[in-house]
């Protein structure tokens, strides 16, 4: 992959990210496979490259779908998952200060990480509790709070909550990583339409 390429991989990730923050809150629905894909890039410490953590193109066409839907429509559909990306590059930027606090999150998810060795799936409700209470810990201590709009119905059933809290620390890990490959968030504005056009290139491969 080019470095563009990787850079539009990690974009769709956060927007991913979103977009299943979103639906969770708003339908109460999201499939394992789904919740799994996003999870999974939290235990990667080491990858090999930003198309390893992130599982490639095909683990990233909803994010790859909904970044060319925000681009096209000028961010306005889907209005709500802009706004959780740009609090989630917001938030990820203000972690980045906090060496301490990256430290803690990041002993924690090793942590959970030797306690997912003992069950089957990856969003084991044991597991989502675990990352949710991470998030809490830490991300939920700054001034600045994502706030997460839906039906109260799906956040209180079904232990939505923890999934959408570890769904936002996915976020906040693929924000670290766009950060990593060259993303800034003056590009959102200034290179949509770039990142439009990877983002199909990449669907088309």
């Amino acid at each position: 992959m080019t470095e563009f390429e990787n850079r539009t991989l990690a974009l769709a990730s956060i927007i991913q990210a979103a977009y299943w923050v979103d639906r969770l809150a708003t339908t109460g629905e999201l499939s394992i496979s789904e919740l799994e894909t996003g999870l999974s890039t939290l235990f990667d410490f080491n990858p090999d490259s930003t198309e390893s953590v992130l599982g490639g193109v095909q683990a990233q066409r909803t994010g790859l779908r909904t970044l060319i839907k925000m681009v096209d429509s000028g961010g306005q559909e889907p209005a709500v998952v802009t706004r959780y990306v740009i609090a989630l590059t917001h938030l990820e930027r203000k972690l980045a200060k906090r060496g301490d606090m990256m430290e803690v999150i990041g002993e924690r998810l090793s942590q959970c990480d030797r306690q997912r060795q003992h069950f089957s799936e990856l969003a084991n409700p044991s597991i989502l509790a675990n990352l949710s209470q991470i998030y809490q810990d830490t991300l939920s201590t700054f001034r600045y709070r994502i706030q997460v709009t839906g039906d109260a119905r799906h956040l209180q059933s079904n232990g939505a909550a923890d999934k959408v809290r570890a769904l936002l620390l996915v976020g906040i890990r693929c924000s670290l990583l766009w950060h990593q490959v060259g993303g800034r968030r003056y590009q959102l504005i200034f290179q949509r339409a770039r990142y439009a056009q990877t983002a199909k290139d990449l669907l088309n491969q």
